[in-house]
């Protein structure tokens, strides 16, 4: 692995051999990855190089065969006299996404073009934003960019039925479908695997959907009959909006808020294994078996080698959001 920091016009070329627990996160929910290490300071052996690494700096991450992993700035740096290291903490450009509050109003344009938009008036580099080919209206005060483009691409997911994911490329925005891809990885015991537990919740279920008018006038109810019975009314309303499908929402609600269940597994490292993509999980002892969604990893690389813990979904469910307002 290549580590660089850059700061002041001065570049560190591989730190790698200076850091320890080394962890590189990410999660569907969050708009920045993460990078975290302990970093050894030369005042603790006076045979290390005095290497800095302050809040601002530049950190880049590359994998062995020098694919690019990471670029982001250093947020936090802890000191502690009892310590020969100093923990250092660096986030990918979604910081800006999260730290940043934007006014914007979008009416009948695609996603696509209103996050293009924004993240030019924001100095914000864009690589590939997905092609929703569908128009959406709102408008927003105030409000983070994070949630604004989360808000644009899941008003767009309800026309479309597709789901997306948003995150920084090296130092580019993209957005693109949440797709299966043909070159997943297989996660087995004996190979790769080391553990894994599975827990079932319907702490978030939505097992009806009541659609009402702009008055409050309720239209309809669609609901999942046989859920109400085994676990009670969990409900949720919906306003049916000009030119939308609440029917399709409603289903969709249903259909992403069914029982849940969470699988956490920890394997040997790959770097391929980041959140958006798909794994197969083969477990005969617990009969865990299938393709599964990364909704989040971690990353570690410690004095017992290179690991990874994955949440796994058996859904492809987007992070969805809705801020802002109507466009009247």
């Amino acid at each position: 692995m290549i580590l660089k920091f850059t700061s002041g016009g001065r570049t560190v070329e591989n730190a790698w051999g200076l850091v320890g627990n080394v962890e590189w996160s990410g999660d569907k929910q969050r708009a920045a990855r993460t990078l975290s290490f302990d970093l050894a300071v030369g005042q603790a052996d006076p045979n290390l190089p005095a290497v800095e690494c302050p809040v601002g700096a530049m950190a880049g991450f590359w994998d062995d065969s020098g694919a690019q992993l990471f670029q982001g700035p250093v947020v936090t740096r802890t000191l502690s006299d009892t310590k020969p290291t100093v923990a250092v903490t660096a986030m990918d450009r979604g910081l800006y996404l999260a730290g940043n509050q934007g006014t914007l109003q979008v009416r009948g344009e695609t996603p696509e073009t209103a996050v293009r938009r924004l993240c030019q008036s924001y100095g914000i580099p864009v690589g590939e934003l997905a092609a929703t080919g569908v128009s959406v209206s709102r408008k927003f005060s105030g409000t983070d960019l994070w949630r604004i483009i989360s808000t644009l691409y899941t008003l767009a997911s309800r026309q479309t039925g597709k789901q997306y994911l948003a995150r920084f490329e090296w130092d580019r925005l993209t957005v693109r479908e949440r797709s299966e891809r043909g070159e997943s990885l297989v996660i087995r015991p004996k190979s790769n695997l080391l553990t894994s537990t599975t827990t079932q919740s319907i702490e978030d279920m939505v097992n009806s959907v009541g659609i009402y008018d702009a008055d409050g006038v309720r239209l309809t109810t669609v609901r999942d009959q046989s859920a109400v019975d085994l676990y009670g009314l969990l409900e949720q309303h919906i306003t049916q909006r000009e030119g939308e499908d609440a029917q399709t929402e409603a289903r969709r609600l249903l259909e992403d808020n069914g029982l849940a269940q969470k699988v956490t597994v920890s394997c040997l490292g790959d770097v391929r294994l980041t959140t958006g993509r798909t794994v197969i999980v083969h477990q005969p002892v617990t009969g865990l078996s299938g393709v599964f969604w990364i909704d989040a990893d971690k990353h570690r690389w410690d004095k017992n080698g290179y690991t990874v813990q994955l949440t796994l979904n058996l859904r492809n469910v987007m992070y969805q959001t809705e801020s802002g307002g109507d466009v009247t």
